[in-house]
């Protein structure tokens, strides 16, 4: 494990006056960070933590909550200050950051891991200030708190990396969800009191065997993509030829984030497929898993972000041949076994998450 020593950046003067609050927020960084710093994937030593990271996750909570009034973005969040930083201590990928090869926490982090990048050890501190007009003191609060439960800094928060906890008090999370409506929040209270590192590997870990869900052995996916793709390439080995999945093609998985590589072993398989929303590279999963702090408790929490949008979208891979791609949602993928009897991938994981005891949250009016 590495250190690394440095001044916190010189704050400027704000000429502060009646019609201007003031918040000091006292943040804690409680699961790796992924990178944050200017160069993709990388911890900057001399400023882990970038303003202008902060004010886009903080406009990004604000806009899910506040989608009719976008005009008053930049009053709300123009003055954003981080300062006294603690120590910044690294998780060292030469050392597979300290985890198992192939463990829970390896699934988030293998970006990290493939690229050979150091990542930040949970527990870094930093302190947070916000100066803006008094009429917008709810919109900051909620987003704040949005922010704090469902999102984090740094990359990969959407499978809990980067995770924060806050000394001060937040709105509570069913004022949070009464506001963004659109947002579903799934929990589970792990035995023992667990800390921010136990209840953020429950829901990874069970994203991972749901996405990954395989025939024993191993064996095949219970998944249809990799026979579908098989069915349009014609590429298969010997061992493969016979379908075992439905309906082909297509690709369900796509509702839970893209791009998606398919990498084939074996003789005669396809070569390694992209699948890909078209005219973009990148389409956000609207599935979180994370760790969540309430009142100082950890729980294993499983955020669904509003995804009508996901339905909608027209995707493409990298086969060299027109590719029919169905929509992402439908009665027929009622028969793909993963999914247990839900019309999409999302609802899929839902119903999943509901047999390992998360209960969905029931927001009080």
């Amino acid at each position: 494990m590495r250190s690394i020593s440095f001044q916190p950046p010189e704050i400027p003067e704000v000429n502060i006056n009646e019609n201007l609050i003031t918040d000091i927020l006292h943040m804690t960084v409680a699961t790796p960070m992924v990178g944050g710093g200017v160069e993709a994937g990388e911890i900057d030593s001399k400023q882990p933590v970038r303003v202008s990271s902060i004010r886009g996750n903080l406009r990004y909570w604000w806009r899910i909550i506040n989608q009719s009034r976008l005009d008053d973005e930049a009053t709300i969040w123009g003055i954003v200050e981080v300062t006294e930083f603690s120590q910044l201590r690294l998780r060292e990928h030469s050392r597979n950051f300290d985890f198992h090869r192939y463990g829970t926490e390896a699934y988030a982090l293998f970006a990290a891991a493939t690229n050979g990048d150091d990542i930040a050890r949970e527990g870094l501190k930093f302190t947070l200030k916000l100066v803006y007009p008094k009429e917008f003191q709810k919109d900051v609060k909620l987003a704040v708190s949005a922010w704090v439960y469902f999102g984090g800094i740094g990359a990969r928060t959407r499978r809990g990396c980067g995770t924060l906890s806050c000394t001060e008090k937040l709105l509570s999370l069913n004022e949070v969800l009464k506001a963004a409506s659109g947002i579903t929040l799934w929990r589970k209270l792990l035995r023992g009191n667990p800390d921010s590192m136990l209840a953020w590997k429950e829901p990874l870990e069970l994203y991972r065997r749901y996405r990954q869900d395989r025939n024993p052995g191993p064996g095949r996916s219970k998944w249809p993509e990799p026979d579908s793709i098989r069915e349009i390439t014609g590429d298969s080995d010997p061992k493969h030829i016979k379908h075992i999945t439905s309906p082909l093609p297509s690709f369900p998985r796509a509702a839970l984030g893209l791009p998606i590589i398919f990498h084939f072993i074996g003789r005669g398989e396809p070569k390694d497929v992209q699948l890909k929303p078209k005219d973009s590279n990148r389409m956000s999963s609207p599935v979180i898993t994370k760790a969540l702090c309430e009142n100082g408790v950890w729980y294993s929490a499983v955020i669904i972000l509003p995804h009508e949008h996901v339905f909608k979208a027209e995707l493409e891979t990298n086969i060299n041949k027109d590719v029919n791609i169905p929509e992402l949602r439908g009665t027929m993928y009622q028969t793909v076994k993963p999914m247990r009897g839900q019309t999409d991938a999302i609802a899929g994981f839902e119903a999943f998450i509901r047999e390992k005891d998360f209960k969905k949250e029931e927001v009080k009016a």
